[in-house]
């Protein structure tokens, strides 16, 4: 099976658009010319290269361009909104799209990301210990359900499936979905103020959740549509 390496080009390729214009002024002997204060426009190129063939695109017998996977904005106050995961995913998208047109379902693609907050995004439903009360209810976002791990301290739960809501439809606390697992949690406040300490995993409720496998070991929403 043959593999291609594609290398993404974004966040680094923010530039300012008066670096890129070539412009002639004439003047008087002694004169300056009078520029603007602002450093111009903001110019943000999101692309996806291989050594071999360059950028990916799809082409006519022609070479006329058919599919380009580059993405170009132009973020700032009177321009585009920045680049976010939404942009991203839809452009990976059109990605893959491309190469399967242009190489086949049979060549194997490998991308490659650099460690942007924005190739990092959790799904909006992701299992985040922190962002839950210690009781159920209240203003706490609703989180997927899972399966508890097989590394469960209570063998008797392992592979169990787990609902992260109540029969009401309310999203669980903290305290629920430990009790559920096995965990003793009497006497255990919520989370640590202001912050746990370094090296500890059970010194909170939260902590404690945050260490099990599957809320520790979540992808991203790149890795998942990948």
């Amino acid at each position: 099976m043959q593999m291609i390496i594609f290398e993404m080009l974004g966040k680094l390729s923010t530039m300012l658009s008066t670096q890129c214009s070539s412009f002639f002024i004439r003047l008087k002997p002694g004169e300056q010319p009078l520029r603007k204060k602002g450093c111009g426009r903001l110019i943000h190129v999101s692309d996806f290269i291989n050594e071999e063939d360059g950028r990916l695109t799809s082409k006519d017998s022609n070479g006329t361009i058919l599919k380009d996977a580059r993405k170009i904005i132009y973020p700032g106050a009177s321009g585009d909104s920045w680049w976010t995961h939404e942009n991203l995913l839809e452009q990976v998208k059109l990605a893959m799209e491309i190469h399967e047109e242009v190489n086949g379902p049979e060549c194997q693609a490998l991308f490659i990301f650099n460690n942007s907050s924005a190739h990092a995004s959790l799904p909006p439903d992701a299992l985040r210990a922190f962002n839950m009360n210690k009781s159920d209810g209240g203003k706490q976002r609703q989180q997927r359900d899972t399966v508890i791990p097989h590394n469960n301290p209570d063998v008797s739960k392992r592979g169990l499936n787990q609902r992260m809501t109540t029969s009401s439809g309310k999203p669980k606390g903290l305290k629920t979905v430990l009790e559920e697992r096995g965990f003793n949690v009497q006497g255990m406040h919520a989370k640590c103020s202001p912050v746990c300490p370094i090296d500890n995993k059970d010194c909170c409720m939260a902590r404690l959740l945050s260490q099990q496998d599957d809320f520790h070991c979540q992808v991203s929403m790149l890795e998942e549509l990948i």
